[in-house]
């Protein structure tokens, strides 16, 4: 590990958004067994239930949650671990994966709730993150 200082804190990034996840699925399910509200056929025959015509609101935001992070989650892991492999150092790794983790949870946390306008300004701060990981990379290929 120490030919790579930035592996471990790749590492705690990926559990900690592995985390966030799990819990935003946990909250969707949750909440679509508390609402009753289930738009998949089979979902809602397994609850006793006729399929809704729409999903209740918590679960719909924690599906847009899913799909914001589909989106955003593998472009920051790729920048992450090509930064890691060219040998960032563990205190900047640390610090930038730390800023990205916590801007994601804050984001999730304010699309939740309904938050504007701090969860774009959650957003845009992961995005910032992802483009200073992006020119860390280039200044620390040997283009030569």
């Amino acid at each position: 590990m120490d030919s790579m200082p930035g592996l471990a804190p790749f590492a705690l990034a990926l559990i900690a958004l592995f985390a966030k996840t799990t819990l935003t699925s946990m909250i969707q399910v949750v909440s679509r067994l508390r609402s009753g509200q289930f738009t998949v056929p089979e979902d809602a025959a397994l609850m006793g239930r006729k399929p809704a015509q729409a999903e209740a609101p918590l679960p719909q935001r924690c599906a847009n949650v899913w799909r914001n992070d589909v989106e955003n989650l593998p472009l920051f892991l790729a920048l992450a671990l090509a930064y890691v492999l060219l040998g960032a150092s563990g205190e900047s790794a640390q610090l930038l994966f730390g800023l990205y983790v916590g801007a994601r949870y804050a984001h999730t946390v304010a699309y939740l709730m309904g938050k504007q306008p701090w969860r774009a300004m959650f957003y845009l701060t992961g995005l910032v993150v992802c483009w200073v990981i992006a020119f860390r990379i280039v200044g620390l290929v040997d283009f030569a």
